[in-house]
């Protein structure tokens, strides 16, 4: 029983956050249908606002999935303060799709008002207006498990959400 209990121990110490600790390139890829989701997300509200379609990127993805990995090692939650633009979110692990994901930070368009660039009071629609921030041209997101929960992180690039300027 001391071994169960010694072994249950080391693999939950190990592997209790779903990363590596040494924090080399193990993180997966999507396959080509999730970027196509994650992509048909974001540009269905782009093209609400008669903004330009987001392409993908290897290169921000690479930089999303690193942040997520970084986030999974101690299950914390903040941004990266990185070069790019960036949408976090995090839920039960396998439970929501990446459409799921994209629109839970869509739905900030209820509390957003475009006329005033202003946000409902106690509301944050920062994610949404991201989404929509029509200079970005690109996004590359990744997703890293802990305790039970998924960790998505998407970035965009150029950045939006410049103080006192309209995403489009």
């Amino acid at each position: 029983m001391k071994y169960f209990s010694f072994l249950f121990f080391l693999t939950f110490f190990l592997f209790g956050c779903g990363s590596d600790d040494d924090g080399g390139d193990t993180f997966p890829s999507f396959e080509e249908s999730t970027i196509q989701e994650i992509l048909n997300a974001h540009n269905e509200y782009r093209s609400d606002v008669g903004i330009a379609n987001i392409n993908w990127s290897e290169e921000v993805a690479t930089s999303a999935q690193a942040w997520a990995d970084e986030l999974a090692k101690d299950c914390e939650f903040k941004h990266s303060g990185g070069d790019f633009g960036e949408n976090i979110w995090a839920g039960t692990e396998g439970a929501f799709s990446p459409t799921d994901v994209v629109m839970s930070w869509g739905s900030e368009i209820e509390d957003y008002d475009y006329d005033s660039n202003t946000c409902a009071t106690d509301k944050d629609c920062g994610h949404y207006t991201q989404i929509v921030w029509e200079n970005t041209t690109k996004v590359g997101c990744g997703v890293a498990t802990c305790n039970g929960r998924d960790i998505w992180v998407c970035q965009y690039d150029p950045p939006g959400n410049f103080v006192g300027e309209k995403p489009y």
